[in-house]
């Protein structure tokens, strides 16, 4: 599938073969190490699959992975150094919304050397208007869509007041503004707030934020923030009997917060997993009607254990497969096919033309994808799942279409 993809643009030989750099700094430590390395390993993998090595013509593409810990001074001087030093083509992947609203400005200062960052994984609106949406290229949806999808299930199953738990960044303050645009297109307030540090764990207690949350009696709690905190305040959210749907979004690493819960809930004895709404940026990557889904669970596959960067750090790898590890897949076959449109490889300033010219592309989703659009983003999908038995599973047989606000 993705040797078809490719000749779409017709592929010349390549003039010089020295590898492609791309550039990813992401939360290899702290709350985001199991959502950077599963990230890591999708993209990886489709970088490394057989069908793109063999592809005549296409340049070898290296995945340069720097740790950030989740913090957007380590960020920074990462993608400096990747934009200067290490001479790479482009940013990729970068993980995080506290993070990637502080390397904007970044880009927008080696704006005149072409820096260009292709699919950060974050909902962030500021990548996606201006002045930042002409240095930036997205594959998934925003978290105001995400949010107005996770909304739009509560209110339809009866909800009217909904609460929210966020982490105490931008982020957070992102997932908030999502929630409270959301709630006011239905009429409704928040019924109200807690907050949680960006440095949360799973071994943390929530039992405040519970208090807080419990004295408006929500029917629903949208919960923004990564896995460890969410199984964290998941946890603690039951155990003060708070009983109301809990609504994630995407940041939340599905299969990596069900582990958790899953953990969590052996340990005490309960199930955590019951009434938790996933909002997801992918297809699901066990849908065997999709070639994208096939190619990298096979791509997945032959990678086998190797983490990143090889030698490096010391991270358990699942190699059973994720959504994150799918939008990892996702984001790099979309990037091989903007660097198979370049004219000139080696030069920056190629990559906007580049993206321009892969209008409606099949890259094995089931939808043909651009990045034409002015908020330069790739798909509008929210995938909406619950969870059983440890396992994602589709609200509903059809695909949830957010709304978008300007």
């Amino acid at each position: 599938m993705l040797a078809l993809v490719l000749a779409l643009f017709g592929v010349a030989e390549a003039q010089d073969h020295s590898p492609v750099v791309l550039g990813m700094t992401a939360g290899f430590s702290g709350p985001t190490r199991s959502m950077a390395v599963e990230l890591y390993r999708g993209a990886l993998a489709c970088l490394e699959s057989r069908s793109v090595l063999s592809a005549p013509g296409l340049r070898k593409v290296v995945l340069q992975a720097a740790d950030d810990g989740y913090e957007p001074g380590p960020a920074i001087e990462n993608t400096v150094r990747f934009l200067t030093r290490d001479k790479a083509l482009a940013l990729f992947s970068q993980l995080g919304t506290p993070t990637v609203s502080r390397v904007l400005p970044v880009l927008r200062a080696y704006a005149d050397q072409g820096a260009r960052l292709f699919f950060p994984v974050t909902g962030l609106e500021a990548s996606r208007t201006a002045p930042y949406v002409r240095y930036v290229y997205n594959l998934r949806a925003s978290y105001r869509q995400e949010i107005d999808a996770l909304v739009g299930a509560f209110v339809a199953r009866g909800a009217t007041r909904v609460a929210i738990c966020h982490q105490a960044d931008a982020f957070g303050r992102s997932g908030w503004d999502g929630a409270r645009r959301a709630l006011s297109r239905r009429n409704l307030p928040l019924c109200g707030e807690a907050t949680f540090a960006r440095i949360a764990t799973v071994a943390d207690d929530m039992a405040a934020q519970a208090k807080v949350l419990s004295a408006c009696n929500p029917q629903a709690i949208l919960l923004v923030g990564p896995a460890p905190a969410c199984a964290a305040a998941i946890r603690d959210f039951r155990q003060a009997g708070l009983d109301a749907a809990i609504g994630v979004v995407s940041f939340a690493g599905g299969e990596l917060l069900l582990r958790q819960l899953a953990a969590e809930g052996a340990r005490l004895g309960v199930d955590l997993e019951h009434d938790v709404l996933f909002s997801q940026v992918v297809p699901d990557w066990r849908d065997d009607t999709l070639p994208a889904a096939h190619d990298y669970r096979q791509a997945l596959a032959d990678l086998g254990d190797r983490q990143p960067p090889p030698g490096g750090w010391d991270t358990p790898a699942s190699q059973a497969g994720s959504s994150v590890g799918f939008e990892g897949y996702l984001n790099a076959r979309l990037f091989l096919a903007v660097l198979d449109a370049m004219a000139d490889p080696d030069d920056r300033q190629g990559l906007d033309a580049a993206a321009a010219a892969i209008d409606q592309i099949d890259i094995g989703i089931g939808r043909p994808v651009t990045l034409t659009g002015p908020n330069h983003q790739a798909l509008d999908m929210v995938y909406l799942n619950t969870a059983k038995d440890g396992r994602l599973v589709p609200l509903t047989a059809s695909l949830a279409v957010a709304e978008t606000e300007d």
